[in-house]
């Protein structure tokens, strides 16, 4: 597996069924069946062609009997928390936000149901529906794959008070020592809407993202 899913792997809790969405070949799902990480899984995709790839993988592996292979859109696949730990890797960061807001079971505070999401692009707009919607990121990690920067999450919904400081959008649950590389990243692409704001006219849209871009390179 290369370096986003192992990093997803890594954060799934020990002896679960573990669900993937938009599985592909079921690389991830059947690695941690393979592994003990998990008794069972589920690797579910939209399409035909990727739902059969990963059946091939699954069958390959002799794993029918643990991972069942679904055809269907986002969520939709699942009863809720019919896994305890569900995957949601390798999708924009608005697809990802899309899916969650689909299914309403995901914020259910009584349950013991963690999300792992790997947004492709787009995180800020994930951490802000995350941290506006309820829900507390319990770990995430910056991932180095060649030239280009990405994150891994978890989260649960807990019900929890949106935060009063536009920044922590832009920092997720990252640590600061983790995060600078990412928090530059982020840093850059606001400073990149800055220009776009001030050549339009809107001096205090500009400022602002230019604030924004200075706290996240001075206090990450």
């Amino acid at each position: 597996m290369d370096a986003r899913l192992s990093c997803i792997a890594a954060m799934v809790r020990p002896g679960g069924v573990v669900a993937d969405i938009g599985t592909d070949h079921a690389y991830l799902p059947v690695h941690l069946v393979q592994t003990g990480r998990c008794a069972r899984a589920i690797a579910s995709d939209i399409g035909e062609g990727p739902a059969a790839a990963a059946r091939r993988t699954v069958e390959a592996a002799g794993l029918h009997d643990r991972i069942d292979v679904r055809i269907g859109d986002g969520l939709s696949t699942l009863q809720p928390w019919e896994a305890a730990d569900i995957v949601i890797a390798g999708m924009g960061g608005e697809t990802i936000v899309s899916i969650l807001q689909a299914a309403s079971w995901v914020r259910d505070e009584s349950a013991d149901g963690r999300l792992l999401l790997q947004p492709m692009s787009r995180v800020e707009t994930l951490h802000r529906y995350l941290l506006t919607a309820g829900f507390m990121i319990d770990e995430e990690h910056v991932i180095e794959d060649g030239r280009h920067l990405y994150v891994a999450m978890r989260t649960h919904f807990a019900a929890a008070a949106p935060p009063s400081d536009e920044l922590a959008f832009y920092r997720g649950g990252l640590t600061t020592e983790e995060g600078r590389p990412f928090f530059a990243k982020e840093a850059r692409r606001l400073l990149q809407k800055a220009e776009g704001a001030r050549r339009t006219g809107q001096e205090e849209t500009a400022a602002g993202y230019e604030q924004l871009a200075a706290r996240l390179c001075e206090e990450g």
